[in-house]
């Protein structure tokens, strides 16, 4: 009985899989097709219980040939479809685990976040094949050791890949947590293919991927008269406003201001399209490259960034990180209770280390 009841369990879990993918892959929808035809045609009492018999007779030729169709030849020709079906099926299905699998990577770090990655928000071509998960907790967790594990994430995101065994699954990530510590898990996923990216609005309290329409919109870059020696610092007040007196005394003359150039005021939702952000981390990117070639801006070893962005975009700015381009990178978190930077992490040769705030 349980036997049966396993061998049940396994069909009822192949149909499913199959209705899931109807539409996604041409050969699981052939496959059910195939299913659905062979189940009929082996029915009992079923509409195709016919006996079809045709003749052939032809004046030259001396032989009669006669093709019967009865119910034996339907109920075999149903096995035979729904064999076919299955194994076709079988096929399609291992086919699109290996090329459609996803790994959800969940960054907890804020209160009040569900301690489960958030999967079901996953857009469905993202679910059509195996949906596997990777969580770093980071809230009410010490900074330092966050970034040790931090350090080791790319090692257990391989082993989590590999334990898939699919060929090039897609990495989506999910988290709120302090600004220097996405960015320090953006560097971490350096040179990473099909890597996708969440946000979470937190008015319909909800994860989203960024796929709004690209407006167009450009990057506004102002740069210090003031002489530039090893130090400057760049500000972005992309989702909220970062006065200048927030900024450390000693580096308020030495502050380029990137900004968006159509918005006047920054917005909770400036960049929740794909395409944008991708132009925005190419020029963001190509003005940290640049950098030293300005004139005066020579002798920089070290760029402080104080930003104000949703997460998902403090994340792939991490990801822009290039070690043999970038001087020391140290990136700030703002105290909202009291209205200041209070620590930061600086990455050097994608290396983690804990800073304090110049000044204090």
């Amino acid at each position: 009985m349980h036997k049966k009841t396993s061998i049940t369990n396994i069909l009822w879990q192949f149909w499913n899989q199959w209705l899931k993918y109807r539409s996604v892959d041409p050969v699981v929808s052939f496959a059910r097709l195939l299913i659905t035809l062979g189940v009929g045609l082996i029915a009992p009492g079923g509409v195709w219980w016919v006996i079809v018999s045709l003749k052939i007779q032809q004046k030259a030729i001396p032989v009669s040939l006669t093709f019967s169709f009865g119910p034996d030849t339907v109920t075999y020709t149903g096995l035979f479809l729904l064999i076919a079906g299955i194994v076709l099926g079988s096929l399609g299905l291992y086919k699109i685990k290996k090329t459609r699998s996803s790994c959800l990577v969940y960054m907890r770090g804020m209160p009040g976040m569900h301690d489960q990655p958030p999967v079901v928000n996953l857009p469905p071509k993202y679910r059509f094949g195996e949906v596997t998960h990777l969580s770093l907790d980071s809230h009410n967790q010490d900074q330092q050791d966050v970034l040790k594990h931090i350090e080791i994430l790319t090692k257990m995101l391989d082993d989590k890949i590999f334990s898939m065994n699919v060929e090039a699954p897609i990495i989506v990530f999910a988290g709120l947590a302090p600004v220097p510590l996405l960015y320090a898990v953006g560097v971490s996923f350096l040179n990473r293919s099909n890597l996708k990216v969440m946000d979470y609005n937190r008015f319909e309290q909800k994860w989203h991927m960024l796929d709004e329409l690209d407006d167009g919109e450009n990057l506004k870059i102002s740069y210090p008269d003031s002489v530039i020696d090893e130090d400057v610092a760049i500000a972005m007040p992309f989702t909220l406003s970062i006065a200048e007196a927030q900024i450390p005394q000693s580096l308020r003359d030495k502050i380029i201001w990137i900004r968006l150039s159509n918005s006047s005021e920054p917005k909770t939702d400036a960049l929740s399209s794909e395409e944008k952000l991708k132009r925005i981390l190419r020029d963001f990117h190509d003005c940290i490259r640049n950098l030293r070639s300005r004139e005066g801006y020579e002798n920089i070893k070290r760029i402080h960034l104080f930003v104000a962005t949703q997460a998902s975009t403090v994340f792939k700015l991490g990801t822009e990180y290039q070690a043999n381009v970038y001087p020391d990178i140290r990136i700030y978190h703002f105290q909202g209770d009291e209205g200041k930077y209070s620590w930061g992490v600086s990455v050097k040769s994608s290396k983690f280390e804990l800073v304090d705030v110049p000044g204090l």
